[in-house]
């Protein structure tokens, strides 16, 4: 061990048993434990907090920090903005943005190709590299950042999950306001101490934990000295020095932080470093050549000016013979740029490419230009055209850099190719972007100029659209997510004409967005239960017997539970049953509860009265041998839900048998204001079926599950209905509603905060429903 590491040692551990560790000023223990840097009530001696100021101590032993230096951190805690299990195309823009552009300009490691491969080990987000690809060139003013983060949340991804994947590929998303603050851990420090030779390489290693991210400084205190400086570019969790000289033997520590809170900060325990001479140069063992050095110089970064400096003077101390390799040394230049783009000559249409070649230490950032303006789609090695305009001809460079040394390529020029005869297609106008909400229409137009006709073809996610081939492309009534999408024009020659090019022009992208509301989007109803009583009648004994009923009843149950409802279904029941089962299923209703009736069978109506004809029903039979809906409503009525729906799917014609039937008491049975018709077809005329379906739940099964108000609903299946004309000139639906609140939907969220105890009373006398009776015997005579 050499006499300057012995006497720094001992320097260190004078103090060991006070539990005050000193290194050339009894101090040294203070400097590296961040706690004590408290403001001192010393007039003379002065302390403010920095996160990289070169240290000193203090004549009474004290640290203070020379030079300050301001952090520049993000607030801390998340954005309330964020609804991290909402979909992420629903993110604020400033934070959508953000990440976009991370994406776009990260390294490789991560950037939106490290994104698609963190997810797609899920098959629901699998997307290929290639599809992203073809996305970026056609897209004007988006990114492939931008046009994955779209694509993801059309798929379902949330802000949660998102930020999972963001964590996985190392980017922080506490600068994204995705993710609280959390203070910083070490889980490794490096050892105290360190013994190394002549030439060695020195590493320390660091692992720290934290949000943000932390951050790195490394300090250096030189043997027999008072001073702490930073190491200027070394800021990094890794401090690796290589061919260390006796220059580079002294304290290290590194300076971990994440925040502007200076008692946040994190200093690692000292590490002492001593450097001897190297054996085997003392032995004369196979010393290195004057080639070795010269590529060991040629290997350092640009960015450790000191340690050249201290290689260059160990080489004079050593040996005259490396007099040739210091010349040599002094003639190296570190160059980023090592292929430079190329001249080339491109005809209006076609694509082409101009690339750069670089080396160096990654992360490599690169900026094109054209004509001396920066151009936005231009981070790459490699800038693409896809199809050359007038405006794409010009001169091209490249500017590269990697935070050490920044390099501009040779300018490289496009140029047209220049050809006698040529027919110029002009874009005047191109489609726009829209967003639109569910049920809504979109019109995407573009106008194009050219001494020659035209012919247009319309493309979908870069698939063309069969049949639309005009200059307009017309959407109507978009009533799927598969119609979201980005839209683009071909505009071409219409015919081929001697002796001039057939040309082609792309129109730029126009994006539609569909915002499909979600149920929670209804904030304003939260009913205490939802129930149905669906019945079926389709065995008559003295009428025709129906087909629909069995098959209607059955996927309109499956759709009202998806919806959180409680369904009872029946099947060809008497005029006993019917009204014992409205009797029992009255039971299961009280206030804030929504009741949804469905009937669908044979039926009649009689002065504004409608009658269900149960199966038992004579082939003569009067209203009296029926059921009235209004005294169906009427049971219901009594326990004052918040929303009755009645669906009457039956014929509307006289029946058979003039009876004594009242006039309607519609307005009177239904004054509250919470009830809501919907009649299979108009007054004197009779519902059909179509093979297994009503006409009416056909239309209806589409919708029913929609999130908007139920007035809304129905009005939307009579415009559906009206939309087939075979079914719309037989049967004419009928909407009848007093509703005082229309925007109530069937979809609304079952809230049991405050009604608890209704909700498991009418629970208790559903579950008795399913209760299977006690065995009994008997005896056969």
């Amino acid at each position: 061990m050499s006499k300057t590491r012995a006497g720094l040692l001992r320097h260190i551990r004078g103090h060991a048993n006070s539990g005050n560790y000193n290194c050339c000023g009894k101090a040294f223990q203070d400097a590296y434990n961040l706690r004590k840097f408290q403001r001192t009530k010393d007039p003379n001696v002065t302390c403010v907090y920095s996160a990289a100021g070169a240290l000193r101590t203090n004549e009474n032993g004290t640290f203070r920090l020379t030079r300050k230096l301001q952090f520049a951190m993000p607030a801390l805690g998340l954005n309330p903005q964020i609804d991290f299990d909402g979909s992420i195309n629903e993110l604020p823009g400033n934070v959508f943005i953000k990440i976009r552009e991370l994406l776009d300009r990260n390294p490789a490691d991560k950037d939106w190709r490290a994104l698609i491969r963190c997810v797609e080990s899920n098959p629901k987000y699998k997307i290929s590299n290639v599809s992203v690809e073809q996305w970026s060139p056609a897209i004007s003013h988006e990114s492939p950042g931008g046009k994955l983060l779209t694509e993801l949340g059309s798929r379902g991804m949330r802000v949660g999950e998102l930020r999972e994947n963001l964590e996985k590929i190392n980017i922080d998303t506490f600068q994204l306001g995705l993710s609280p603050y959390e203070a910083i851990r070490l889980i490794t420090s490096p050892s105290t101490s360190k013994d190394l030779y002549d030439g060695d390489t020195l590493e320390l290693v660091i692992e720290a934990t934290g949000r943000p991210h932390p951050r790195y400084q490394w300090f250096f205190c030189e043997n027999g000295k008072n001073d702490f400086k930073k190491l200027q570019g070394y800021n990094q969790a890794i401090l690796r020095i290589q061919h260390i000289t006796q220059q580079n033997a002294g304290g290290y520590s590194c300076q971990i932080h994440n925040c502007g809170d200076p008692n946040k900060t994190v200093l690692t325990k000292l590490t002492v470093v001593s450097v001897s001479p190297n054996p085997r140069v003392a032995n004369g063992l196979h010393p290195p050549d004057s080639g070795d050095f010269i590529y060991m110089f040629s290997q350092l970064s640009a960015v450790d000016p000191d340690h050249v400096a201290a290689l260059v003077n160990g080489l004079q101390d050593r040996s005259a013979d490396y007099g040739s390799a210091l010349e040599s040394i002094t003639q190296i230049q570190y160059k980023l740029i090592t292929g430079h783009p190329q001249d080339i000559t491109v005809t209006l249409g076609q694509s082409f490419k101009l690339s750069v070649k670089t080396s160096g230490d990654p992360p490599i950032h690169y900026q094109w230009y054209r004509n001396g303006v920066k151009l936005e789609d231009g981070q790459g090695p490699t800038y693409n055209v896809i199809c050359a305009d007038k405006e794409d001809m010009g001169s091209y460079y490249c500017i590269v850099n990697n935070g050490v040394k920044k390099e501009q390529c040779r300018t490289a020029q496009v140029k047209e190719t220049i050809k006698t005869l040529e027919a110029d297609i002009t874009i005047i106008s191109h489609p726009q972007s829209v967003d639109l909400s569910f049920g809504g229409s979109a019109l995407f137009s573009v106008e194009a100029q050219c001494h020659l006709p035209l012919s247009y073809q319309w493309f979908k996610d870069g698939a063309p659209i069969t049949g639309e081939t005009g200059s307009d492309l017309k959407i109507v009534n978009i009533q799927e997510q598969v119609k979201q999408g980005l839209y683009q024009c071909e505009v071409s020659l219409a015919t081929p004409v001697a002796g001039i090019e057939r040309k082609r022009k792309l129109s730029k992208s126009a994006f539609l967005r569909l915002k499909i509301p979600a149920v929670t989007d209804n904030i304003m109803y939260n009913p205490s239960d939802k129930v149905a009583l669906l019945i079926g009648n389709s065995d008559y004994k003295s009428e025709i017997k129906l087909a629909a009923p069995k098959s209607d009843v059955h996927d309109l149950a499956e759709q009202l539970a998806s919806m959180d409802f409680r369904v009872v279904t029946l099947l060809n029941l008497t005029k006993p049953e019917i009204e014992n089962a409205v009797m029992e299923f009255s039971r299961l209703i009280g206030p804030n509860v929504y009741v949804l009736f469905y009937f669908c069978g044979h039926g009649f109506e009689e002065n504004g009265i409608s009658f269900l004809v149960p199966t038992d029903a004579p082939s003569m039979y009067s209203a009296e041998e029926c059921v009235n809906a209004f005294s169906v409503l009427d049971n219901f009525q009594r326990k004052q839900p918040a929303l009755i729906c009645m669906i009457i799917d039956i014929c509307r014609r006289a029946g058979k048998v003039k009876s004594n039937a009242h006039p309607s008491l519609f307005d009177q049975k239904v004054s509250k204001g919470n009830t809501i018709y919907c009649y299979a077809t108009s007054p004197g005329l009779a519902a059909f079926e179509d093979k297994n379906h009503g006409l009416l739940l056909y239309h209806l099964k589409p919708l029913i599950c929609k999130p908007v108000g139920i007035e809304k609903l129905f009005s939307e299946i009579k415009e559906e209905f009206f939309k087939v004309p075979k079914h719309s000139t037989r049967q004419l639906p009928e909407l009848r509603s007093n509703l005082s609140e229309p925007n109530r939907s069937l979809t609304d969220r079952i809230a049991k905060k405050g009604n608890t105890q209704s909700y498991d009373l009418q629970t208790q006398i559903w579950n008795s429903y399913h209760v299977k009776p006690p065995k009994a015997s008997g005896q056969l005579p």
